[in-house]
C-alpha cells in the first residue's frame, strides 16, 4: 500500500501544477509483479517508432488511441497489450539471472565490452533521422530546489559519427538561479551521452574500467549478458553495469556512477569540485534492428565555495526522453537554433513559453521534481 500512497501524492501535487484530469487519465503505474515495487525506465512502444518511458516512480504515459502496445524492460518479461489492457496499474514479471559456470570461466567481460564498442557503427542507425523529445534540467542547493528548465525539441542526426543538432520549439522555466550558469544545452547533453559519435565521451572513461560477468537472462527471445562495472583509483571509484545483447554484442543499457573518494580543500583558485557523476542510458531499435538513443540521464553533484566564504552542495540533473523516431523522406535537416556558447539557462528565455510543465506525455514528473517546483514556488 505504501507505493499506491506515493502515487496518490504525486497525483495530488500534479493537480497543484495545473495538470488536467484528462492528462492524468493517460498515465499508468508499472510495478514488479512480486515485490510490487515501481519499475523505472520501462518502455511502452506503440504506433510507428513511438513510445514512452516510465519515470523513477514507475509512472508512464499511456495514450489510448493505438491498437497494440509492447511493454518491456531489461530484466523483465515483455508484455504485448491491447488498448483495453492498458489499466491504471501494469505488472511485469522479473526474469531470473543464470550465472552459468561455463560462461563465468570462459567469458572475457572486458573483451566483450570493447567489442561491443567496436560494433556500434554496425549496430546503430547510420542514415539521417529526427527524434521528437523532451529535455528537463533541475538544480538543487543543499537539498532544496532552486531552478528547473524543460524544453520540447526536435533532434537531427545526419550520420553515425556526426553530432546531433536540436531545434527547440517551446520552453518552460523557473527564474534563473543567478549564481550558477548551465553551460550545456540539450544538444550538448545529447552529444555527451551519445556513444555513436566519434571519440564519444561516454565511452572513453568506460574503456579504463574493470568489467566482470554478472549473469545471463533471456528476454523476448533474446539472450542478454549483464556486465558489472568497477573501478578504483587513488581519488576516484566507479560502479555500475552494462547490458549486452549476446548475439550482436549490442549495448542495450549503460548505468555507471563515478565517485570522488578524496575531497580536496576548496580555495579561491579551486572554488568547486565534482563529488559524483551518475549516468544512465537506454537504447531502442527500429524495425531493422538498428539502435538509437531512447533515454538518457546524468546527475552531477558539486560542492562550491562562494565569495562570502559560504560552501554549498549542488545537485544538477539533466534527462532526455524521446517519444518518436522519424526516418526516410520525412527527415528534416537543420542546425541547432540556439547559441551553445551562451549559458543555456539564459538563452532559452527567447523561446515560446509553455503554459504548464509536462506531466503526461513523454516524461511524467517524478515526486522529486514536483518537490523541486514546490520549493521554488513556495507552496
Amino acid at each position: 500500500m505504501i507505493y499506491r500512497s506515493q502515487v496518490f501524492r504525486v497525483l495530488v501535487l500534479a493537480v497543484f501544477m495545473t495538470c488536467s484530469a484528462t492528462m492524468l487519465s493517460q498515465q499508468a503505474l508499472v510495478l514488479d509483479s512480486l515485490s510490487l515495487e515501481p519499475i523505472p525506465y520501462a518502455n511502452l512502444e506503440y504506433g510507428t517508432n513511438q513510445g514512452s518511458v516510465s519515470n523513477q516512480d514507475g509512472i508512464i504515459f499511456t495514450p489510448k488511441d493505438f491498437k497494440d502496445y509492447k511493454l518491456s524492460h531489461v530484466g523483465y518479461q515483455t508484455r504485448k497489450l491491447t488498448a483495453t489492457q492498458l489499466k491504471d496499474t501494469l505488472y511485469l514479471k522479473a526474469l531470473a539471472y543464470n550465472l552459468d559456470e561455463v560462461v563465468l570461466h570462459n567469458f572475457n567481460a572486458k573483451d566483450s565490452i570493447l567489442k561491443a564498442f567496436e560494433n556500434i557503427p554496425k549496430n546503430f542507425l547510420s542514415q539521417p533521422f529526427n527524434q521528437e523529445g523532451i529535455f528537463r534540467y533541475s538544480l538543487k542547493k543543499d537539498g532544496k530546489g532552486v531552478e528547473m528548465i524543460e524544453t520540447d525539441f526536435l533532434s537531427y542526426k545526419a550520420s553515425l559519427e556526426e553530432e546531433t543538432k536540436t531545434k527547440i520549439s517551446e520552453v518552460k522555466k523557473t527564474e534563473k538561479y543567478e549564481p550558477l550558469n548551465l553551460l550545456s544545452g540539450v544538444a550538448e547533453f545529447l552529444n555527451i551521452m551519445d556513444p555513436s559519435i566519434k571519440n564519444a565521451p561516454v565511452l572513453e572513461k568506460l574503456k579504463t574500467m574493470n568489467f566482470s560477468y554478472a549473469g545471463r537472462i533471456e528476454n523476448d527471445e533474446e539472450e542478454i549478458y549483464k556486465i558489472d562495472i568497477s573501478g578504483e583509483e587513488e581519488k576516484d571509484s566507479a560502479n555500475g553495469h552494462i547490458f549486452l545483447n549476446k548475439n550482436q554484442l549490442a549495448i542495450k543499457e549503460i548505468k555507471v556512477e563515478y565517485l570522488r573518494n578524496e575531497l580536496p580543500e576548496l580555495t579561491r583558485k579551486e572554488p568547486n569540485y565534482t563529488t559524483r557523476v551518475a549516468s544512465f542510458i537506454k537504447f531502442n531499435t527500429d524495425k531493422n534492428s538498428k539502435q538509437f538513443l531512447s533515454y538518457a540521464e546524468i546527475t552531477n553533484d558539486k560542492t562550491a565555495l562562494f565569495k562570502n566564504d559560504s560552501i554549498y552542495h549542488f545537485e544538477m540533473k539533466g534527462k532526455i526522453a524521446f517519444n518518436k523516431l522519424i526516418q526516410g523522406k520525412n527527415v528534416k535537416k537543420f542546425k541547432s537554433n540556439y547559441n551553445s556558447k551562451k549559458a543555456f539557462n539564459k538563452t532559452v528565455a527567447k523561446f515560446k513559453q509553455k503554459q504548464q510543465w509536462t506531466n503526461s506525455e513523454m516524461l511524467p514528473m517524478t515526486t522529486e521534481e514536483l518537490e523541486i517546483l514546490k520549493d521554488i514556488y513556495g507552496n
